[in-house]
């Protein structure tokens, strides 16, 4: 995903940059410099959002799980996570954390789309929060 994530983001800017002049050069009349400077300012945004997606990863060690989205990056000490959630079927797109405290959050570095290697990302998420997650008795 992260390859195809940054191979996209320099093809939408460079295509973006690249129809924003021809529109000038074979002087389209409806088409104007302020138009050609929005289409680049989409470009940069559309290839930002992309390369956002390029940079969605879970990261666990000793002390926890980052687990970094779209928008958000948080990190989980291994006693506040319970368990993950992932349906075989596809029914979420992603593992879903189910957080000590009630709440849950989506581990989206692991999509279903990817399909046996996500379900083994996943087992592999599930083991290491059974090896590192230590409950009290009260």
């Amino acid at each position: 995903m992260r390859v195809i994530s940054i191979v996209g983001a320099i093809a939408v800017f460079i295509g973006f940059a690249v129809l924003s002049v021809a529109l000038i050069v074979v002087d389209w009349k409806p088409w104007t410099t302020l138009d050609s400077v929005w289409m680049n300012v989409l470009g940069i945004i559309f290839a930002a959002a992309l390369l956002r997606v390029a940079d969605i990863q879970a990261r666990p060690s000793e002390s926890g799980l980052a687990v970094k989205n779209m928008i958000r990056t948080r990190t989980f000490a291994w006693g506040q996570i319970l368990g993950v959630t992932f349906s075989p079927e596809g029914d979420d797109p992603w593992p879903i954390l189910d957080l000590a405290d009630g709440t849950t959050y989506s581990v989206m570095a692991i999509q279903h789309a990817d399909g046996p290697r996500a379900h083994e990302e996943c087992r592999r998420l599930r083991m290491l929060i059974a090896r590192w997650t230590h409950f009290k008795e009260d």
